[in-house]
């Protein structure tokens, strides 16, 4: 997959922004190289093709004169348009969702992981597979001889698809299950002995792990990538006598996540939910930081998250000047570079005060 030449492509209304930059460096995540772009502006997609069938031909020459292996939708598409886009354009063809799904089965290394990324993948296939049903359902010999129309073989293999798919989900919630009812008992063991616990949350690339890194030392991978890391890492963090607690690095949160992503990781995301407090970590450098702040409170809210105590921690001051007044927290915030450790100590002083009551004191 490394290197493959990919076209980026993006239907948006007259109001949207067409997100082809973050698109791009999701597609270079996955090992993708994106080498031309198209926009079309419609109030709504085309039915058959998503994007209008006048551009089919634009598009298609687009990708030859390019050398393009594949089409990557920043929409989602239905099973049906995957169908009728790779026909007409004669290469691979996916969209946001399957890329993210993508990247997360690369990234995933836990058990845990891998089978919430498998449970999302599968999650997110049996709708398109189910889009297919009337172009399969056309496929196969009409009737025998007098006996009235018979099932087409094309339907016959939709049935077991349907089947194999639903039958492999719920095999995967169930071993998901085991593993939300151990998270769940060491939860419980946590409250009882009195240990606080912090989750660290952000938009996908906001240096989560830098910060976690610099707190705890846990050798989190670093990379300057969307999703460089997949897997929740849990490390105890002590900041003076009587004041330990657990500290959580959970994945980033993107924009029009999946929903079958959150479905799949709710057991891990409610790590969140369960907290004593919130370090939600916003990249201050970048030219969109309201809207990922959003994102990030919208998919709280979403877990069950929004009233667990916040601090909004304002990373990589090392980059950019931190505009105040343009800050979505007016209170509970802390300017820090997680690269230099500027500001760490008053972030430290700040979780001491909001999980214990007072200042850390010598």
């Amino acid at each position: 997959m490394e290197g493959r030449r990919a076209a980026l492509v993006s239907v948006i209304n007259q109001k949207e922004d067409n997100g082809l930059e973050e698109l791009g460096l999701l597609a270079q995540t996955a090992g993708y190289l994106p080498v031309a772009e198209m926009v079309q502006k419609r109030d709504k997609p085309d039915r058959a093709y998503y994007i209008g069938t006048g551009k089919i031909a634009e598009l298609k020459e687009l990708c030859q004169k390019m050398e393009v292996d594949i089409v990557i939708f920043n929409n989602d598409i239905s099973g049906i348009q995957f169908k009728n886009l790779e026909d007409s354009l004669g290469i691979d063809v996916i969209d946001r969702s399957t890329l993210i799904l993508e990247i997360f089965a690369l990234h995933a290394t836990s058990n845990e992981g891998k089978l919430q990324v498998e449970l999302a993948r599968k999650k997110y296939s049996l709708p398109r597979v189910l889009g297919q049903g009337l172009v399969l359902s056309r496929q196969g010999g009409g009737g025998a001889g007098g006996g009235g129309a018979r099932r087409g073989g094309g339907e016959q293999q939709l049935e077991l698809d349907r089947r194999t798919i639903r039958e492999e989900i719920r095999e995967l919630e169930q071993k998901i299950e085991k593993l939300t009812a151990e998270r769940r008992l060491r939860r419980e063991r946590r409250r009882k002995n009195r240990i606080k616990v912090v989750s660290i949350v952000g938009y996908t690339n906001a240096g989560k792990s830098t910060l976690m890194n610099y707190l705890t030392k846990a050798g989190v991978l670093e990379e300057d990538k969307l999703f460089a890391t997949l897997d929740p890492v849990s490390r105890k963090m002590w900041l003076a006598p009587q004041k330990e607690f657990i500290i959580v690095d959970t994945v980033g949160f993107i924009s029009r996540l999946p929903h079958e992503f959150i479905k799949a990781f709710q057991s891990t995301l409610e790590e969140t939910k369960y907290a004593d407090l919130i370090i939600h970590v916003v990249d201050s450098s970048s030219k969109n930081m309201l809207k990922e702040y959003n994102v990030v409170m919208d998919v709280l809210k979403t877990i069950g998250a929004e009233n667990v105590p916040v601090i909004t921690v304002m990373n990589k001051s090392d980059k950019q000047t931190v505009d105040i007044e343009a800050l979505p927290c007016k209170d509970q915030y802390v300017i820090i570079s997680a690269k230099t450790g500027k500001g760490i100590e008053q972030l430290k002083q700040r979780i001491s005060l909001m999980l214990f009551g007072e200042e850390i004191s010598w």
